[in-house]
């Protein structure tokens, strides 16, 4: 892992910031970094790290316009065999679309469904391209009866070998046909016989509600994709599980038919992420009359369950889902952090309303009262619940599932995994995104800003 993770890091030289030293050995004075413990960022300290390793964090005095520094963030399912137009990735595709995951401050991806990926990790090492750190999981599982077609890249049933190349994740793909599908003494079976050897057995239900049903009563850990109605993961027999929706996928497809809400909703992302306006942004033609979604269900009976499960966002995992149709390297992140921030926000405008709804008797005779202006001052460096929830979802939930080296955090003795911003990104209006900066084991990997001429691109 280690050799690889170096191969793979090339330098990227670059006159971003004068803190950064072009080597895995640099300073960085008077920054804010965050912490994982208070989900919030810290005081002002100087940042020193030789050969990739943090190995000082002193606190120090204030300045003004710091730097804010984000853990590296995970990605738990992204596809890259698949080149989100439709296609298959080509091999010159590969180096634009490892660079859109560090665009967006992605330090590990894990890919589900690709073939095996060790001629790509080669091809990483041999032609020296920045890349995130790649992981795999085993290969998915499919009912037994389902037809995989020629070359495919799953295996039918429950009997399938270990790759010890790939990670301890075990994908299986519940998705029924005709009614048919494993059978709860099959699913038991394998999640005991997976969990004795340190595996993960991992529930890809596709919003099947029986699949989601027989996943639970079975207790199976990790659960993906939409939440069917009706399915009341908080109180389910099992509660040791984790939710990632990948509205992104849903989204995507309502949103085809609407031609001028796609092209606002591009414009907005190539501004959160350079990247994918310079590449990808006039990529996806296609003609709406002939579009069919691939669920029979609106993307907003998706959003409403979500918003209604509260309880279960304390078990948010991330996943970008990058790989589907229009869902890019960065800029799929870029869908789903914003979607679940305005779901999760429209959960505090209910309360809000509520409150304006007791009030409306007393304002047909005064008059509104504006909620703009809040009666008490707001600590200036607090950071939006919301946004704190997301960035512990991107960085230390999501990165310990997928076993990240850096664990999701900034801390003393760990690998110099982070992105740099040059505003507090949970203040300003455009969120989290976009990055300046990303480096990587210590090495500036990715910058938004122009490079010098002559230099590594």
């Amino acid at each position: 892992m280690k050799n690889r993770r170096l191969l793979s890091l090339t330098l990227f030289l670059s006159a971003f910031a004068p803190t950064i030293l072009l080597s895995q050995n640099l300073k960085m004075k008077a920054v804010r970094i965050w912490d994982s413990e208070k989900a919030n960022f810290s005081g002002f300290v100087n940042l020193e790290i030789v050969q990739g390793k943090i190995t000082s964090i002193q606190p120090t005095k204030e300045t003004q316009n710091p730097e804010y520094l984000l853990p590296g963030f995970c990605d738990a399912s992204v596809t890259l065999g698949a080149n989100s137009i439709g296609g298959k990735t080509s091999r010159t595709e590969f180096q634009t679309i490892l660079t859109g995951f560090l665009s967006a401050g992605f330090s590990h991806i894990e890919s589900v469904a690709d073939p095996n990926l060790g001629a790509l990790q080669s091809e990483i090492g041999k032609s020296k391209w920045n890349a995130p750190i790649l992981s795999q999981s085993q290969k998915p599982s499919l009912f037994p009866e389902l037809k995989l077609g020629e070359g495919a890249i799953y295996q039918s049933g429950l009997s399938g070998k270990m790759d010890p190349k790939r990670n301890k994740h075990v994908p299986i793909f519940l998705k029924e046909k005709e009614n048919k599908g494993f059978s709860q003494t099959e699913l038991y079976t394998k999640r005991k016989e997976l969990e004795a050897s340190g595996q993960l057995a991992v529930a890809y239900t596709f919003a099947d509600k029986t699949s989601w049903e027989d996943a639970l009563d079975t207790g199976f850990s990790v659960i993906f994709h939409p939440m069917p109605e009706g399915t009341n993961l908080f109180r389910a027999q099992k509660r040791d599980f984790l939710w990632a929706p990948m509205f992104g996928i849903l989204y995507l497809q309502e949103l085809k038919g609407k031609q001028e809400e796609w092209k606002e909703e591009q414009k907005l992302w190539s501004e959160l992420n350079p990247h994918y306006g310079k590449v990808w942004k006039e990529s996806l033609h296609w003609e709406s009359e002939t579009v069919e979604s691939e669920t029979s269900e609106p993307f907003s009976v998706y959003a409403s369950l979500f918003q209604k499960e509260k309880e279960t966002h304390s078990n948010l995992l991330f996943a970008s889902g990058t790989g589907h149709w229009g869902l890019f390297p960065g800029q799929a992140a870029i869908v789903e952090v914003r979607l679940w921030e305005s779901l999760l926000r429209e959960e505090r405008n209910e309360r809000q309303g509520l409150k304006e709804n007791s009030n409306r008797f007393w304002e047909s005779l005064f008059g509104r009262k504006s909620y703009l202006v809040l009666p008490t001052k707001q600590d200036e460096e607090s950071l939006p619940k919301v946004r704190r929830r997301i960035i512990q979802t991107l960085t230390e939930k999501t990165c310990q599932y997928v076993g990240a080296d850096h664990g999701g955090k900034i801390r003393v003795g760990g690998p110099a995994h982070f992105s740099i911003l040059k505003e507090n990104p949970l203040k300003r209006s455009s969120g989290i995104f976009p990055i300046e900066s990303m480096v990587l084991g210590g090495k500036l990997v990715y910058t938004s800003k122009p490079t010098k001429e002559g230099t590594a691109k």
